[in-house]
């Protein structure tokens, strides 16, 4: 349905003529009405041409039948239905759902800004797709594109929409990149030579070895964290949905990453269960010009990134442009590698899509071919086949 001004609820008067078709004309613009919440609304189809009025009355009548006919929401301004989006869902998804909706907002609110909800068309969200590839990736887009339909859906006006929309090809290549032996060895003794790189050191040798998302170990508490059995709990506050929420066994080397987190964590002053093993470091500006003031550590808050430390180290280490999440995949890869159950993997990584699968599916195939590989000690000459006696 386009955008239609209702026009108050009176009769119109003076030169307008009705049909039996519910169409009437007013200064050469066809307009019909409808009855929403048992008040009868006028609307102006913005055409003098009859044939399209006509098309226009029965869609929206259609509409309203489907329940998907567009609400007042429609006529606010994007940022003010954006907002009011992302507000109705506080308490509904997770906080840290909740925090990647607001930022996936920020650029669809500069390109939006002043818009009226109703009049933003499939062209228009195809300009952004185009203008927005050439800063971030096709994926990128598609989860903003994603937050948008969610928007107008919200104000019933996505359906009119649907049918002109395509999300943005992406890569199928598989998952983020997967360390060697060498390339692992060499990030983390780079990692541990800096005190002040603690945090993304220890938190990427745990991520390496127990297929963790950068998230679920930032919101993770101490009394999650079971050394004396060898298990971390992710519960569903530290996780991107359901299907995260896992125990997840921890091998020696995990295990000794999250001694020494516990350690640093009651140094900061972590001490209740409920406390963060990433405690988050506070500091105030209260000036533009005034200096940062530390104001030490708060255990009921946890780290929200440690991203300059490791874009530093990453460096330094002849690895840059490798993502801290990129540390799953290389533990998915080696559990894929190892020949570990589809079933087994999808438990301790919890989450994981069915074309992320299929690649480790492959990879577990190759795994296997050059296990079998290393196994061949007699190579008997090999006579060539006889094609002729091929069916």
């Amino acid at each position: 349905m386009n955008d239609l001004d209702a026009l108050p609820v009176v009769q119109p008067s003076g030169t307008a003529t009705r049909d039996s078709d519910g169409l009437h004309k007013r200064r050469g613009y066809w307009y019909y009405s409808l009855t929403i919440n048992g008040k009868r609304r006028f609307f102006s189809t913005r055409t003098t041409s009859y044939q399209l009025a006509r098309k226009m009355r029965n869609e929206a009548i259609q509409q309203q039948e489907e329940g998907r006919l567009p609400t007042d929401l429609a006529k606010q301004p994007f940022e003010r239905l954006a907002a009011d989006w992302v507000n109705g869902r506080q308490g509904i998804v997770a906080a840290k759902t909740l925090q990647t909706d607001r930022e996936r907002l920020k650029p669809l609110t500069e390109a939006f800004r002043g818009r009226r909800a109703c009049t933003i068309s499939g062209s228009d969200i195809h300009g952004y797709q185009v203008a927005r590839a050439k800063v971030v990736s096709n994926g990128t887009v598609n989860l903003e594109t994603k937050v948008l339909r969610m928007i107008l859906r919200h104000a019933r006006i996505w359906s009119r929409i649907a049918d002109d929309f395509r999300s943005l090809p992406e890569s199928k290549s598989g998952p983020g990149r997967a360390l060697s032996p060498e390339e692992e060895k060499r990030l983390f003794d780079t990692a541990c030579s800096n005190p002040l790189w603690s945090a993304a050191y220890l938190a990427g040798v745990a991520a390496a070895n127990t297929t963790m998302r950068g998230c679920e170990l930032k919101a993770l508490r101490l009394g999650r964290v079971d050394l004396a059995n060898g298990c971390v709990y992710i519960r569903r506050a530290a996780t991107k949905n359901d299907s995260g929420v896992r125990p997840i066994p921890l091998n020696p080397t995990a295990a000794w990453a999250f001694a020494r987190l516990v350690e640093r964590a009651q140094l900061l002053g972590a001490r209740d269960p409920e406390h963060f093993l990433f405690p988050a470091f506070l500091h105030r500006k209260t000036r533009a010009s005034a200096e940062v003031r530390a104001l030490g550590y708060d255990p009921s808050q946890h780290q929200k990134t440690w991203r300059t430390a490791w874009l530093t180290l990453t460096r330094l280490a002849g690895l840059k442009g490798l993502r801290f999440h990129d540390l799953r995949h290389h533990a998915i890869t080696r559990l894929a590698e190892a020949g570990v159950p589809e079933q087994t993997l999808m438990a301790i990584a919890g989450h994981v899509s069915r074309e992320m699968l299929e690649h480790y599916s492959h990879i577990r195939m190759q795994a296997k071919r050059q296990a079998v590989a290393a196994i061949e000690s007699y190579n008997p000459e090999r006579p060539a086949a006889d094609v002729s006696k091929v069916n």
